[in-house]
Parts: C-alpha cells; sequence; structure tokens
C-alpha cells in the first residue's frame, strides 16, 4: 500500500464564551458559563497499513456547564453539576473508515487479503460478479453477506488486493462486468456532521457531605459523590459498534480531623459498585483484525490516607 505523507498546519481554534456568577446569602452558589469552538484542522488518529496516520478536520463545538454548591445548614454541603456537549464535524470531509471499508455502498466488496491481512474494496455496479470471477481462478469463494446486525451495507470476500487490481484493467473481465475499482484501504465516506470521538453529549455530577463537630475541636465529615457519563463513539466514524454506553460511578469517603485541622485520617472507597463500564475504544489494524482496544473504570479501590500540616 502506498500512501502519500503530509505535512499537517497546527490546530487552530476560535473560542467564544460566557460566564455568570450569583451567590445568595452563602447558601447557593450558582457558576453558568456558555461556550463555542470553531476547530481549524483539528488533529484525529487512525491506524492504516500498521501505520498510525493523523487526519485533520475542522469542527464546530458548543455546550453549557453549570455548577452549583448548596449550603441548606451549616453542617450540610451539597454540590451539583450539569453540562451539554454538542460537536459536530463541519463541512464535507471524506475518510475511509477501517472498520467499514465499503463505505456504507451496497455494490462494494470488502476484501481481505490473504497475503498480509490488509484491507481494500472493490466498487462498481459488477463488483460481486468480478471478485467471484477473480476468486474462481485463485480456488476462493465468491462474495457473501455481512451479519445483518453487523450494520455493513457491503458483502465481503477473502482475496488477493493486488490480483484484482490487475484484473481490474483486462478488458475480457470489464467487458462482462463493467468497471470496477479496488480502493486501498477503502472506500472513503463523508463524516460531516458526525460527533466527535470520546465527547460525551450529557454529563452530571452531585455530592453530598455532612461535617460533624465535636467539642475537642474535632469533627468527622462523611461524603458521597455520583457521576453521570452519557452516551459518546469511541471513533469519529460513529455507527452502532463504536457507541460506547452511559456509565455511573460512585465513590464516598470519610474524614476525621484534628483540632484546627492540623491532620487527618480518610477512609475512602472507589468505584463502590464495582462497575466494569467501558470509558473508551481504540481500533487497531485490519492486519491485526480490527480487534478494540477498551478501557474501563478502574476496579473498586479503598484504602486509608493520613495527613498532617506544619
Amino acid at each position: 500500500v502506498t500512501q502519500r505523507v503530509l505535512a499537517a498546519d497546527f490546530e487552530g481554534v476560535d473560542r467564544f464564551g460566557t460566564e455568570a456568577l450569583a451567590d445568595v446569602e452563602d447558601r447557593l452558589q450558582l457558576n453558568a458559563t456558555a461556550f463555542y469552538y470553531k476547530y481549524k484542522d483539528l488533529q484525529l488518529s487512525r491506524i492504516i497499513a500498521r501505520t498510525s496516520v493523523n487526519d485533520t478536520i475542522d469542527a464546530n463545538i458548543w455546550g453549557v456547564e453549570l455548577e452549583s454548591i448548596i449550603r441548606p445548614s451549616y453542617n450540610w454541603l451539597i454540590n451539583l453539576n450539569f453540562s451539554y456537549l454538542h460537536t459536530a464535524v463541519a463541512g464535507d470531509q471524506f475518510f475511509s473508515d477501517p472498520r467499514d471499508p465499503g463505505g456504507g455502498d451496497p455494490n462494494a466488496v470488502i476484501i481481505k487479503d490473504i497475503t498480509n491481512g490488509a484491507h481494500c474494496a472493490v466498487t462498481g455496479a459488477g463488483a460481486r460478479s468480478f471478485v467471484g470471477a477473480v476468486n474462481g481462478s485463485l480456488g476462493l469463494r465468491a462474495p457473501t453477506a455481512f451479519p445483518a446486525d453487523g450494520g455493513i451495507a457491503s458483502t465481503g470476500a477473502f482475496s488477493i488486493c493486488n490480483v484484482l487490481t490487475a484484473q481490474s484493467a483486462n478488458p475480457a473481465l470489464t467487458g462482462l462486468f463493467g468497471a470496477v475499482q479496488v480502493l486501498s484501504p477503502g472506500v472513503d465516506k463523508n463524516i460531516r456532521g458526525n460527533r466527535l470521538p470520546q465527547a460525551p453529549e450529557l454529563k452530571a455530577s452531585a455530592g453530598v457531605q455532612y461535617t460533624a463537630e465535636f467539642g475537642n475541636g474535632m469533627s468527622l465529615v462523611p461524603r458521597f459523590d455520583v457521576t453521570f457519563t452519557g452516551e459518546q463513539f469511541g471513533s469519529v466514524f460513529n455507527g452502532n459498534v463504536n457507541r460506547i454506553e452511559p456509565f455511573v460511578q460512585s465513590n464516598a469517603q470519610i474524614q476525621l480531623n484534628g483540632p484546627e485541622e492540623r491532620w487527618y485520617v480518610r477512609g475512602f472507597i472507589q468505584n463502590i459498585f464495582d462497575d466494569n463500564s467501558v470509558t473508551g475504544v481504540y481500533v487497531t489494524d485490519a492486519s491485526s483484525g480490527l480487534f478494540s482496544n477498551i478501557f474501563t473504570l478502574d476496579p473498586r479501590r479503598y484504602g486509608i490516607a493520613v495527613g498532617a500540616k506544619f
């Protein structure tokens, strides 16, 4: 596979934002922020032919963030946070999807090269018949459909991309099946309007703590926190295969403070329910089967921390 290596411009961003603050008698603090980012040449990575490739795209991002601290009484403290994030690829941007080299074309045939494990795609109205004829001479099977729940409109076959490329210029075959193209690594498709990876639309968190004070100047502060992260995608190509489900994480701690808070002992537990939700996805090269590396929440952890002030 021969590819051009081009130097990319620096990423550029135009930023606009506004913020509003409110404080009501030390009982309620509110912070509201709205922002808009216009990115130019934002860099996103793919793995193609065992090589990391950085694509540059334009994108528009806007959102709102709300933060609050509530004190119903001297001893109680509650914090509530919420954010909404909208991301979209701006303008027409064409790239081949490593998970769908056919680019959504029902006439295309996705080829898994038996010599090196790479992908290519054969396009054209007669692509299936063309691949079937060439594969027949190689002792390989004709194209077949992908599983219905895979979201792949094209058919697929094992073959040899170099042989298909050479035979696409064979007048005898083009006379029978019409003009075909062999594209490596695949058919480019327009990702305009797609959401950016690792950018959940919704996030929310809540925390509550109570301070119990003792006559000797010591205090005991239990606290509980919960965070929600909404749906996101592991790739700019989006699609169900790249979808990351929403997840929730809960943490708790209890802290004993010495007089004048000169020392403390804190016990904590993170990820109370030992949730192993996926937080990110990274797709490898076609030669290794396009397996996905997934990132998950850290397992449940608990411990004790001790500190002092001098």
